[in-house]
């Protein structure tokens, strides 16, 4: 076993590690089984060793699913093509997938011979209940149908000004800070990147105030939110049990395992798990109540009809998941967005010009159609959310056999048979990243490429099947992000508002972005080559610009 997981087993409940080693016996012996019958119908795929069975039995898990496995991701995709097997535990073989062709099949017309996986279903269903995240098929399309209206066009349109009120309150905690620091102040921008996030869901979707922003220490429920995926991450490999975990003996039992394990993360996963439980209680109480605005959108659940109505714990599920999605991929982008035009300030005086010279021809706050029109700022967006998407992969599993086509590095196009129960990475990094789409500067942090028209096209004129601008990072198919258009309006708003008071610039801070399935900052302090520590955090330098009075 590999160092990581042996250290996790051995903090665990001596009840909860012997079925866990059950478990690892019996997919052992498949594993050494499958070849006596079932010859490799992945065998010509392309990919990189699995680690050594002395040092892992967890295949490439170890390297995909690393704080530091980013390079690993990317490296991947350059080497390999848009098509890679890779291997889970005890030689279980998956595939990596970033091929148009490939996305286009499963996210469109194949989609329904794919679905999440049973470790990421049965997670966020312990988790976070039974929200979209966690549930499928039918139960999955009846959660959405209610939901969706919350983010119609003509709801998003309305919830500009709470935006703006949220954007006002976190400038002026700004401007404090400036004044009480001379002029210039250096704040943690992914602290507070993540706060204001948070705030802004919590008040415009559900009428209800997580965080004032009114003090330099976040709550409990903040603190839940920030830390929650990096802590379920660090049990990556542990998550993989969870389908098995998930049926023995009732819930109390289970939670009684999970109570008994010895195990920091464990045991913080499940205090973060259960504020956040009885917070969408709390609000859910306070809706029906009708001392929040969130009662009026209730009514959508409470007329319709029996089989579509959601539960009391569907509900709870869903204020959960979508404060918890509208939150933390959004403060992850904002963070690298703010980083980007600190270090690129030129890109940065772009978008401040076009902002002022749409603020002085309208006189008033800039309404959602004058925000959609100013190109600097799309354009960065776009740019920042293709080469550096908060999410860099998500996983599916083939619930039919089916064959798909993909084109080979050669640029021939071949197809591949995926057997059914095979578990699929769709690399959101790797496809936004492939030369063949957006040309030979791929790699490279270019706003300016989105002046030139209809490029999202690879050479055999297949396009990426992503619901927005033809880039993977919000997805595609029945389950694409259901919340796109929500965080695109709050991302410009909050940049409209920091940009046009503020002068940000880089510091000389080491910033290293970490995968924690959601990407984050974190400054690194080394000395002779050598790391003594890292901390969460992106201080940046806010300086008034000129004209605003701090």
């Amino acid at each position: 076993m590999s160092s990581h997981l042996s250290t996790l087993l051995s903090r665990m409940s001596p009840a909860l590690l012997a079925v866990l080693k059950y478990y690892a016996l019996f997919r052992i012996l498949g594993w050494l089984s499958k070849p006596l019958y079932s010859p490799s119908l992945l065998r010509d795929i392309p990919g990189p060793r699995p680690q050594s069975w002395f040092t892992g039995a967890s295949g490439n898990l170890g390297q995909l699913f690393n704080a530091k496995g980013l390079p690993f991701h990317h490296d991947l995709v350059e080497r390999y093509g848009g098509m890679i097997k890779v291997y889970g535990f005890f030689g279980d073989e998956q595939l990596y997938i970033s091929d148009p062709r490939a996305l286009q099949s499963i996210l469109g017309k194949e989609q329904d011979a794919y679905e999440e996986t049973a470790v990421f279903v049965e997670t966020n269903r312990v988790i976070f209940g039974p929200g979209l995240v966690s549930t499928t098929g039918d139960i999955h399309k009846r959660q959405r149908k209610l939901v969706n209206p919350i983010f119609s066009p003509s709801n998003l349109r309305e919830l500009v000004p709470g935006f703006y009120g949220v954007a006002e309150r976190l400038i002026a905690i700004l401007i404090d800070e400036c004044r009480a620091q001379g002029g210039t102040s250096i704040i943690d921008m992914s602290e507070w990147m993540s706060r204001t996030t948070l705030e802004a869901v919590g008040q415009t979707v559900l009428g209800h105030s997580f965080d004032p922003l009114d003090s330099p220490v976040n709550n409990p429920y903040t603190y839940a939110i920030r830390e929650l995926i990096p802590t379920i991450f660090s049990l990556s490999l542990v998550r993989q049990f969870a389908p098995f975990l998930v049926r023995l003996g009732p819930a109390w039992m289970r939670r009684r395992l999970v109570e008994w394990t010895p195990n920091a993360a464990v045991q913080k996963v499940k205090r973060m798990s259960d504020v956040m439980h009885q917070t969408a209680v709390d609000i859910l109480a306070d809706a029906r109540e009708g001392l929040r605005q969130e009662g009026e959108r209730l009514r959508a659940n409470e007329i319709a009809s029996a089989n579509e109505q959601l539960s009391e714990t569907e509900l709870t599920g869903q204020i959960t998941v979508m404060v918890f999605g509208a939150q933390d991929t959004s403060s992850s982008a904002l963070s690298r967005l703010l980083y980007m035009l600190a270090v690129r300030p030129d890109i940065q005086q772009n978008i401040r010009l076009e902002i002022r010279a749409a603020h002085a021809s309208a006189g008033r706050r800039l309404n959602l159609d004058e925000i959609s029109a100013l190109p600097w700022l799309d354009a960065v967006l776009k740019e920042t959310l293709r080469l550096y998407p908060p999410v860099p992969f998500v996983r599916r599993s083939a619930l039919e056999e089916r064959s798909i086509p993909f084109s080979t590095p050669s640029g021939n196009v071949s197809s591949v048979t995926i057997p059914r129960g095979t578990t699929l990475f769709l690399g959101i990094a790797g496809a936004n990243r492939l030369q063949t789409v957006w040309g030979p500067d791929a790699a490279e942090w270019k706003p300016d490429r989105w002046f030139k028209g209809d490029h999202q096209v690879d050479s055999s004129g297949r396009r990426l099947p992503g619901i927005y601008s033809g880039i993977m990072s919000f997805l595609g198919g029945q389950r694409s992000c259901i919340g796109y258009k929500f965080a695109e309006i709050e991302i410009k708003i909050l940049l409209i508002m920091l940009v046009s008071r503020f002068e940000i610039s880089p510091t000389k801070h080491d910033i290293v972005w970490n995968l924690s399935q959601i990407i984050s900052p974190s400054v690194k302090t080394t000395d002779s080559g050598h790391i003594i520590s890292e901390e969460k955090g992106l201080p940046l330098p806010h300086e008034a610009h000129r004209g605003t009075q701090c």
